[in-house]
């Protein structure tokens, strides 16, 4: 945690260094008293950062080995908080600078565009420096003075940070042995790894690896298939060997040896190890259990894999607690046990605390031990130690203590619980240490939004951006990598957005580690409000409960907060003054009857994130506009009808959401060319949905990756240089473009991270799409004005010029008015990465409009009436999914017997459709099949399509046979209605 503070330290200095620079030769150029004192000041300040950066990169050095001791040292952490404290104070000083170099330069910019000068031109601002600063720099730096001295009484040594093993918080060693008696609740997953096992026939060398949170029972799944008789007899030789942080190659070749041949190895050397294990396996079936795997480097686990090879069959079984080191090890499957149900935790506890017999137990006792059960949220280590603990207890209040305690305020979980997960958080990298501790400051079983936390992580500065990387593609990583080691559990919302929680008791590791930096306080109803206090040491803090309780917590004098998260749920009180919180870098007000946010919010100059929600707030305040160092700004307020006309002055703004009743958009809004994604959606009917606006100044929005919108639009041109936008477009009204030169300048062959493009020359067909980018952009009358591009087919020619990436997954083309496509719709190349395809009212094609493309799975056709005969040979074979609607003169559909992976065919409105065929040369109709309900199905004597599960044919009037074979034999739902022969229904093979 302090790792990250000190970063952003030293990089706020860096980047503020230059300008400071700029104002002491600036202020020499004058000899007026007031600059010589302004160049005191700069050259001061300059003196002070240069010497507190150096002495930042000596700390720094330490605290890797700081961040481990902390754990068991409580010096190191009393000198890490001080650190922190210290750190903290530096960012604010160097923040509130950082504040006043980009009010001159909006200021600057603003004077610039108001005199008609428009010339963007590199200038070099100069920034007075602001009264009390040297001072509180030089505080500053001579604290950090006193903490750099300390570091040698603690005997913090220097590291490269690279992390090394530390025997001291260690998990102990493990063997094969364990006692069937005392588990429960893991047969299913016992039998999966065994079933595995003993029926792997593809793969010689085969891994599977368990992976979960520490105390879940992976270890305890492995000695229990490692015990198992018919595994002990499938294989020749069995071996386990306990890894743990350290994968030391000759070591664990050594005791892989003496664990197949059961006995001593005196070998010494690599390869003479490799050798003799080698020799041992050769030609042998093995077995061999890697358990507490920690090891992510490729080349020392190849060195360990080699000898294996030599062996006729081989299975390994590891346990680990993150994903990436089973990826490593080229795992074959995976397991990822849940944690155990609520009746295998009471079988454990009641084994452990009451041997077993609960019911020679006091009533009271047994239901108290029920809660506590539930406490430990299904983990297993969690639940013995705390069952053991009170094996012989009958003291009626220690039961009530701990189930009223966090289980980090209990003794014996400090000492058996938390070491075995403080494993974890040790090996955890730096830069994810304060992103797991800040998803902390949530309650327990809090749905987190994925994107909502990494934005927050970025807010904070906690996220590193480097090289030529979107940060927010950064964070994503570092989410996923918490997943991956276990930290972050998934989680479902209602509105099915990515989102995550944390599992209790990794919920109170991480308040156990921070020590109430990260706090909650809950109220749930309005009778049971107490007086509850926020302790001091905090820094971020959510509070949910009434409005009048929420002020009486934030009244408090606790002005270091620097996250608040208010999840207000009832009552009419006005918002107390946040203006006392100087230091506040996210505001989060969810407040269903606020009304009205403070001018005073202004003062608030280090503020990066500010997200509202509310029922009844109608007007955001101008003085918004001024807090220059905000990076995201939500506004989901149903009634919100204008933003700040000033909202182009927040220069670092880089993730803007705004869903309110909005009747236009600010001009300004052009200005905000730090933009990483723009959401904005009205709370209005479909077609109210769309602005009136015309975003001449987006294409100052070379950064965008995501926009989400409905905007009415007279140019497409402007989405040029926006190379980066992922999600979806879909463009209406096409046929009001008369510049073909617009449509080239979109340029949107050179989008290769979107994913799906709708080109509608009508109105846009309402499909749902699960993304969360969607821009959506209806063409007006008059559209595209300018010099009209001379062709014999315009919309051929429009169609050419919207030629999208090769990297796109999904086409949807609806109403195009010509009978020839251009040719980037037949080359496979160019559409090399299409999986969805859905072509709508192409009125004039002749035939499928497309070559064979390798990657398609789903196609839709409808409404393409000059299409007589549809040749499926020029479909993949892999298509999965086929369906054809209102098709008024298709006649003959061919070689269906082609797509031989196909699982659903739907095909309906087609009056003129007298054949379909399973190849192209059979075109004599096949028997009547449906002449009676009771008539059995005939027995397949021709192609057949084995793989198909959903057939769908309707209101085909002249269609009056169904080739042999197209019902297959296996289960399939069949719904055939309308046609020239009797209604068919079959469901799982039974006749309906």
């Amino acid at each position: 945690m302090a790792w990250n503070v000190i970063t952003s330290v030293v990089s706020l200095a860096t980047n503020l260094l230059p300008s400071i620079r700029a104002s002491a030769h600036a202020s020499s150029s004058s000899s007026s008293n007031s600059n010589n004192s302004d160049r005191e000041r700069a050259r001061a300040v300059e003196e002070d950062l240069e010497r507190l950066m150096r002495t930042l990169e000596r700390i720094k050095a330490t605290l890797y080995d700081a961040e481990e001791k902390e754990i068991r040292d409580r010096s190191v952490k009393l000198w890490l908080k001080e650190l922190k404290k210290v750190a903290y104070d530096a960012e604010d000083v160097l923040g509130e600078y950082q504040y006043e170099v980009t009010r001159v330069q909006v200021e600057a910019r603003n004077a610039s565009e108001a005199s008609g000068s428009h010339k963007r031109e590199q200038i070099e601002y100069i920034v007075t420096i602001p009264n009390g600063t040297v001072d509180r720099l030089n505080k500053i730096r001579n604290r950090f003075d006193e903490i750099a001295n300390d570091r040698e009484a603690l005997q913090l040594r220097e590291s490269d940070g690279v992390r090394r093993p530390n025997n001291k918080i260690s998990r102990p060693p493990t063997g094969h042995m364990v006692d069937e008696a005392n588990i429960f609740g893991r047969d299913a997953d016992i039998s999966e790894v065994i079933d595995f096992l003993l029926t792997e026939k593809e793969n010689s060398f085969s891994i599977i690896s368990i992976v979960g949170k520490g105390g879940l029972g992976k270890t305890t799944i492995s000695q229990l298939v490692y015990k198992d008789e018919r595994i002990s007899q499938c294989f020749d030789l069995n071996g386990w060997v306990c890894v743990s942080e350290e994968f030391d190659v000759r070591g664990l070749i050594k005791e892989t040896i003496e664990s197949f041949s059961e006995t001593n190895c005196g070998l010494s050397g690599l390869s003479q190890l490799q050798d003799e294990l080698a020799k041992i396996v050769k030609g042998k079936t093995i077995l061999l259990v890697l358990d507490d795997v920690w090891n992510e480097n490729q080349n020392l686990w190849e060195s360990f894999r080699v000898p294996l090879k030599e062996a006729r069959t081989v299975r390994i079984l590891v346990t680990t607690r993150n994903k990436k080191v089973a990826k490593v090890m080229q795992t074959t499957t995976y397991l990822n046990p849940s944690t155990l149900s609520e009746y295998s935790c009471w079988q454990l506890f009641e084994h452990y605390a009451f041997s077993g017999t609960s019911y020679t137990m006091p009533k009271h006792l047994v239901d108290m031990g029920r809660k506590i059960t539930r406490k430990c949220g299904g983990l297993p280590l969690a639940v013995k130690s705390i069952a053991s603990l009170l094996r012989h207890e009958t003291d009626e209040e220690v039961w009530m203590e701990i189930l009223e305690s966090g289980l980090w305020e209990i003794k014996e979980s400090k000492e058996e619980i938390f070491p075995a997960l403080q494993i974890s958080y040790a090996h955890l990298p730096a830069h994810l240490k304060p992103c797991f501790l800040f998803s902390s400051m949530y309650p327990k079983d809090y749905m987190i939004k994925k994107m909502d936390l990494i934005k927050l992580w970025i807010a904070h500065g906690y996220v590193e951006s480097w090289s030529n990387r979107k940060i927010i593609e950064i964070g994503v990583e570092y989410y996923n990598e918490l997943k991956e080691r276990s930290f972050l559990d998934d989680a479902t919302t209602r509105f099915k957005e990515e989102s995550c929680k944390l599992h209790d008791i990794i919920h109170d590791l991480a308040r156990l580690i921070s020590e109430n930096e990260h706090y909650s306080v809950e109220i749930n109803h309005p009778l049971y409000i107490q007086e509850r206090t926020v302790p001091r040491e905090s820094y971020h803090l959510y509070v949910r409960g009434s409005m009048g309780y929420v002020n009486k917590i934030l009244q408090q004098t606790m002005k270091g907060l620097r996250t608040i998260f208010m999840d207000i749920h009832w009552g009419d009180v006005t918002l107390c003054n946040l203006t006392q919180f100087e230091v506040l870098r996210v505001l989060i007000l969810k407040w269903d009857r606020l009304t009205k946010i403070p001018h005073s919010i202004s003062k608030l100059k280090h503020l990066t994130y500010l997200s509202i929600t509310s029922k009844y707030l109608k007007v955001l305040p101008l003085s918004i506009g001024l807090l220059y160092n905000l990076l995201a700004l939500e506004a989901h307020c149903k009634y919100l009808e204008y933003l700040p006309e000033n909202i182009g002055d927040l220069a670092n703004l880089q993730f803007l959401s705004i869903r309110a009743n909005i009747k236009n958009l600010p001009k300004s809004l052009c200005s905000l060319t730090n933009l990483l994604e723009l959401a904005i959606h009205n709370q209005k009917t479909i077609r109210d949905r769309f602005l009136d606006y015309v975003p001449h100044g987006l294409v100052n929005f070379p950064s965008l990756t995501k926009v989400s919108a409905m905007w009415n639009v007279r140019s497409i041109g402007w989405l040029k240089d926006m190379k980066d936008l992922k999600g979806m477009i879909s463009i209406g009204r096409l046929k009001n473009i008369n510049n073909l030169e617009d449509a080239k300048r979109a340029n949107l062959r050179n989008k290769c991270k979107l994913e799906i493009l709708e080109l509608y020359w009508n109105y846009h067909v309402a499909i749902g799409n699960n993304v969360d980018s969607k821009l959506v952009l209806d063409l007006v009358p008059g559209a595209c004005e300018g010099r009209i591009v001379g062709a014999d087919d315009i919309n051929f020619s429009l169609l050419e010029c919207l030629q999208p990436h090769p990297n796109l997954k999904v086409l949807r083309v609806g109403g195009y008015p010509s009978a020839i496509v251009p040719g980037w719709m037949r080359d496979p190349l160019l559409l090399k990465s299409i999986q969805q395809l859905r072509l709508e009212r192409l009125g004039y094609i002749e035939s499928l409009p497309f070559g064979n493309l390798h990657t398609l799975k789903y196609l839709y056709i409808t409404g393409c009436f000059s299409i007589r005969t549809m040749q499926l040979e020029q479909l993949p074979s892999q298509l999965e999914s086929l369906y054809v609607f209102c098709c008024d003169h298709l006649e003959l559909i061919t070689e269906l017997g082609h797509l031989d992976m196909l699982e659903t065919l739907e095909i309906g409105y087609c009056k003129t459709l007298k054949s379909i065929t399973m190849d192209g040369l059979h075109l004599v109709e096949s028997t009547e099949l449906f002449g009676d309900f009771s008539h059995e199905m005939p027995q397949i004597n021709r192609q057949s399509i084995s793989s198909l599960t959903r057939l769908s044919i309707k209101y085909c009037g002249s269609l009056h046979s169904l080739p042999d074979g197209l019902i297959p034999s296996g289960p399939c739902d069949v719904r055939v209605e309308g046609c020239g022969f009797p209604n068919y229904k079959k469901s799982n093979q039974r006749f309906l």
